[in-house]
């Protein structure tokens, strides 16, 4: 640890006689805050300040960009890993910073791995695709407001409140459901599904409103579970952080009735409700006609050198 932060401290030169200067998360979220997060905005309908100096604080990889003593710049970088990049007016030239940055990065990372470029906004995917980049996942944030309305159950199946004795077969309906969908280009393992479950269990069941809005949804016939929401609190609003139907069950209306018994439950707390999809995910339709409101995609890239 104690080389990790003499490295961190330590100025690192880049091409055309700039300098990226390691900075504390706190100090670094006040221009983080304006030039990634209220800049785009939009992108994630909402982004708050104690948000950003968590993600920086996770990171802690944030450097200002030098050139001089003037700041025109932030990113979160490391070997194989880069984020947000931001420029501070009225410095300009994204592109060029963009391409120093990864000429960097292509000098510092183990070259058996992939560079991964995360969280690249919509105005800035051609700039990373012209370097290099490949796309792995594009995402949209979408959110509308909470409100009081019937949800309806289809015959057939029951709803009830998650225990923690479903966590099992909650990760392998996930899986199931994540393998069968096409926009899924990476599945994780039944371990890393079962400690999400888990983490809703031990964190997110304590909130009572959230626990109210989460539900599974079981075949009568046979007492499965074939459908499931999970929430936790983001940024004071309920987001949605898991959403399937078994592929067995799907266009029954199962997915339709877990949305709108959340929007109703969360009306008793909060303003509105959240949830991240993937772009090419067709539950976007479903989303969409139950009011939700689409915001500017979000890309995750990688470059392989």
């Amino acid at each position: 640890m104690k080389e990790q932060i003499q490295y961190l401290n330590k100025p690192i030169e880049i091409e055309g006689g700039l300098r990226l200067v390691y900075q504390e998360p706190k100090e670094y979220t006040r221009y983080y805050s304006i030039y990634h997060g209220q800049k785009n905005a939009d992108s994630y309908f909402r982004r708050s300040s104690e948000t950003l100096i968590e993600i920086a604080s996770i990171f802690d990889c944030g450097y200002f960009i030098m050139e001089g003593e003037t700041v025109i710049g932030g990113v979160f970088l490391k070997p194989n890993f880069m984020s947000d990049l931001f420029v501070v007016p009225p410095y300009k030239d994204y592109e060029g910073l963009v391409h120093k940055l990864l000429n960097y990065l292509k000098m510092v990372s183990k070259t058996e791995d992939k560079i991964i470029v995360r969280e690249v906004v919509e105005d800035h995917v051609a700039t990373y695709e012209q370097l290099g980049c490949k796309i792995h996942e594009v995402n949209v944030w979408m959110i509308r407001p909470t409100e009081p309305m019937m949800a309806i159950l289809p015959e057939g199946y029951s709803s009830r409140a998650v225990s923690r004795e479903d966590a099992n077969d909650i990760a392998c309906l996930l899986m199931k459901a994540y393998i069968a969908n096409p926009a899924y280009k990476q599945i994780g393992t039944k371990e890393d599904y079962l400690l999400h479950v888990n983490e809703f269990i031990d964190q997110h069941k304590h909130n009572k409103i959230m626990d109210e809005c989460s539900r599974v949804v079981s075949d009568n016939r046979t007492n499965n579970i074939v459908g499931v929401c999970l929430h936790m609190e983001f940024e004071d609003y309920p987001l949605i952080m898991s959403l399937v139907v078994d592929p067995d069950h799907q266009l029954r209306g199962i997915g339709r009735y877990l949305l709108t018994h959340s929007i109703n439950r969360s009306s008793k707390a909060y303003p509105a409700s959240r949830l991240s999809v993937i772009k090419d995910n067709q539950a976007i339709r479903l989303y969409e006609d139950l009011g939700f409101l689409r915001s500017r995609s979000i890309t995750d890239m990688y470059l392989e050198h």
